[in-house]
């Protein structure tokens, strides 16, 4: 089984998934290296992160040729920033701020042609070599973030409405810090309180659920609080982990 159909039992089964994210190093070279395994996605971040739809084509082609699935953060719920990713060879994609049935309408229309969605045929790598258009829908991942109290208190409804085409649903801890007012507090009880609720609620109807993890650290908690999605990590936090255990060896050198 390729690596697509394998994200997409786990998913549908709500067993372990792994993920991380490339953020500022537009490297085929690191991102080869960083192809595990165990890694069952990359996520290419668009929002927050160096790449847009344009710089990020060599590093999905790589991607591609490796067999990993790979997603794109967009920057927000827009046709064309969603399907352009698509159609750059993106497997799917993250949708951040998602609180709205307009915004998940929108992202189903530029993921899935019709009768499901609207979108457009075309580009270099809407279709994986030999995919039959018949199969595509059945391995293009839909993922909107959860970051509000908004968010939370319309989920029910989302996942009522588009949770046919809804693969994971995923938490944006340092956004929905922000938005229950403790900026930056992932731990506070208000947050920890919102992550278990969607959590809960993802589970009770059957949807696989995650969130971004620091490190391995968080990532064994919020497992422990009930989510599948292990999203943990980026280039940036691998580099300058390595590299600050590294500076404090050399500082201890007599």
């Amino acid at each position: 089984m390729d690596k697509y159909l394998r994200l997409a039992e786990k998913l549908k089964n709500r067993e372990k998934v792994i993920g991380t994210t490339m953020i500022i190093f537009k490297n085929p070279i690191i991102l080869e290296q960083m192809n595990q395994e165990d890694l069952d996605f990359i996520l290419f971040d668009a929002e927050h992160g160096v790449f847009d739809t344009q710089n990020v084509v060599e590093l999905l082609q790589v991607c591609r040729l490796m067999g990993l699935p790979a997603l794109v953060r967009a920057q927000d719920s827009e046709y064309h920033l969603i399907a352009k990713a698509i159609d750059m060879g993106a497997d799917g994609v993250m949708i951040p701020r998602t609180e709205s049935l307009e915004q998940l309408k929108t992202a189903v229309d530029a993921l899935l042609f019709a009768p499901q969605g609207r979108k457009g045929m075309g580009g270099h790598g809407q279709f994986r070599p030999g995919e039959a258009f018949s199969e595509f829908g059945k391995t293009r991942f839909l993922m909107p973030q959860i970051e509000s109290p908004k968010g939370i208190e319309m989920l029910p409804k989302m996942l009522e409405e588009y949770g046919e085409y809804i693969s994971a649903v995923m938490i944006g801890p340092y956004d929905l810090s922000v938005m229950v007012g403790t900026p930056k507090d992932i731990k506070s009880p208000i947050m920890i309180e919102s992550i278990q609720r969607i959590f809960d609620i993802s589970n009770s109807y059957g949807k696989s659920c995650g969130i971004f993890c620091d490190d391995e650290v968080l990532a064994q908690k919020y497992r422990d609080m009930g989510c599948n999605v292990l999203w943990t990590g980026s280039d940036k936090d691998f580099f300058l982990r390595g590299y600050r255990e590294e500076m404090k060896v050399l500082k201890g050198i007599r």
